[in-house]
């Protein structure tokens, strides 16, 4: 009989080594501590986004548990995403779904053992998986497998089909069409059920929010988008993800922001804008720090900061010249960027943004300083609670209905914890992108909805302190559809690129 603290759970199993370190250690002992403390940081943080637990990480091996095969999966691809353009520092992962025991913070059982003789057999920046997580995720468009045949283990009386897996590159056909379009008609019906069971009870808002949430990633294919990690001059890792080929459009979003958890809120991408821009552009996106899938352990918001990550994506992507979008608070961000790099931007747009609150005269601000303190402190101390990330989710979005305002106070709490969203307002009200703004001598739009205060109040600001800024209102729009996506705003954007591109 299981003693009490005992459990007995069925998880996905990961294991990591780093290839060449013991040969590293003989040549350059601190250069493979280095090595080591990397690996550390990095799965660390990777772990905790995916919703896994570390349990051991010793030397130059880690070693993980997730809830869900597809969770260790992605894990697995960031991991090697994140180290992509590090060539001298590779990792092997293998991945295990089986029964184990958990007892006195050890997990053990035939489950570990599995995943970690499985890892041997990935090549260098490879992810080698058992056949029941490659059941779990053999469908999914966004992962390519290879089989290796069945594979014979030392103490293991039967074989074991092991997989490569890798990344699906944009645009490659996806396997298993039929058994997709089967799988989309059920759920489909699924979600028609749950909206029909929607009519009749009370509580409708949070049963329609979860389908808005949820439904477009389960009826359609999923954005094909490659994840990777660079790293600013200030040792903070940035999450960025792209999207697409062609000419670089980079998007600096604003604060609440997720590559991965956000592409499910449509109000996160109103309109399908990162899959329609990603028709003809590579589109750039990437996760502020404190947010997202980059490093949250961090107190540094200052504008400077922002600039910071945004250098360390474009200079890992190796971009010479593109376009900006700065959308909300990532306005204030592209700004100080192009005047600090004008010879590498071709155009700019700025959407639903100013040069700043730090800008505004206190009489005019649409918050007065106490207020903004008030709710700092607030988000800081009571962000678990859904009537914090109500009150601002109606103060970003006073246009939203009951269903729409859910759904963004799902993208808040995912995008980032309490202290990192009061860091980031507090940085922010002293944010002032005046000076730079004057000094811009690119081509730029900038775009506001008639019914957002934030970009009205911002807008004609911007537009008369960069020179020769051409300033659009669209009728009848929010904060939120300006920032992402309204089909009118794409089409303006869409035009001014190609227009500003014929020109030059």
């Amino acid at each position: 009989m299981a003693q009490a603290d005992e459990a007995r759970q069925l998880l996905a199993i990961m294991f990591t080594d780093v290839v060449g370190y013991t040969a590293l250690t003989e040549r350059d002992e601190a250069a493979a501590v280095r090595v080591r403390e990397r690996h550390r940081d990095l799965v660390q943080t990777l772990v905790k986004q995916f919703d896994g637990e570390l349990v051991d990480s010793t030397g130059d091996e880690s070693f993980s548990i997730f809830p869900s095969a597809l969770r260790a999966v992605d894990c697995a691809l960031a991991l090697q995403g994140a180290l992509r353009s590090h060539p001298d520092f590779r990792l092997r992962i293998g991945i295990h779904l089986g029964d184990v025991l958990r007892r006195e913070g050890e997990v053990i059982g035939e489950g570990v053992n599995m995943a970690a003789r499985v890892r041997p057999l990935a090549e260098p920046g490879g992810i080698c998986v058992s056949e029941p997580v490659y059941q779990m995720v053999r469908t999914r468009s966004h992962v390519v497998a290879r089989a290796l045949g069945p594979q014979t283990f030392k103490h293991v009386g039967e074989t074991v089909q092991v997989y490569a897996l890798s990344p699906a590159e944009v645009g490659e056909p996806v396997a298993q069409g039929g058994r997709r379009r089967g799988r989309t008609l059920w759920v489909g019906l699924l979600v028609a059920a749950i909206l029909a069971v929607a009519v009749i009870v009370p509580n409708r808002g949070a049963i329609l929010a979860w389908v808005v949430i949820n439904a477009p990633s389960l009826l359609s294919t999923p954005l094909e988008q490659q994840i990777g990690f660079a790293e600013t001059s200030d040792g903070v890792r940035i999450a960025y993800a792209t999207t697409g080929s062609g000419p670089p459009l980079v998007v600096v979003l604003g604060w609440a922001t997720h590559l991965t958890e956000g592409l499910a809120s449509p109000l996160y991408d109103q309109g399908g804008g990162i899959r329609w821009l990603s028709r003809e552009r590579l589109v750039v996106r990437y996760d502020g720090r404190g947010f997202g899938l980059s490093d949250r352990n961090v107190t540094d918001f200052s504008l400077d900061a922002r600039v910071r990550d945004m250098e360390a994506v474009v200079d890992a992507l190796g971009l010479e010249r593109f376009a900006i979008s700065g959308i909300s608070a990532g306005g204030a961000t592209a700004i100080a960027y192009t005047d600090r790099h004008p010879e590498r931007v071709t155009q700019l747009i700025l959407a639903s943004t100013g040069p700043g609150p730090g800008s505004i005269p206190e009489d005019e601000r649409l918050l007065p300083s106490d207020v903004w303190r008030a709710r700092r402190d607030l988000i800081r101390t009571s962000w678990d609670s859904a009537a914090t990330r109500a009150m601002i989710a109606e103060w970003l979005a006073p246009e939203a209905n009951d269903v729409e305002r859910r759904v963004l106070m799902h993208l808040l709490r995912v995008s980032g914890e309490g202290p990192a969203v009061a860091g980031f307002f507090e940085a922010l009200a002293a944010t002032d992108a005046s000076k730079e703004a004057r000094r811009i001598r690119v081509p730029t739009l900038v775009v506001a909805g008639d019914q957002d205060p934030i970009g009205m109040a911002g807008g004609p600001r911007l537009a008369s302190l960069i020179p020769g800024a051409r300033f659009e209102i669209l009728e009848g729009t929010g904060h939120i559809g300006a920032a992402a996506g309204d089909p009118r705003a794409l089409r303006l954007m869409s035009a001014f690129l190609v227009e500003e591109s014929a020109a030059r």
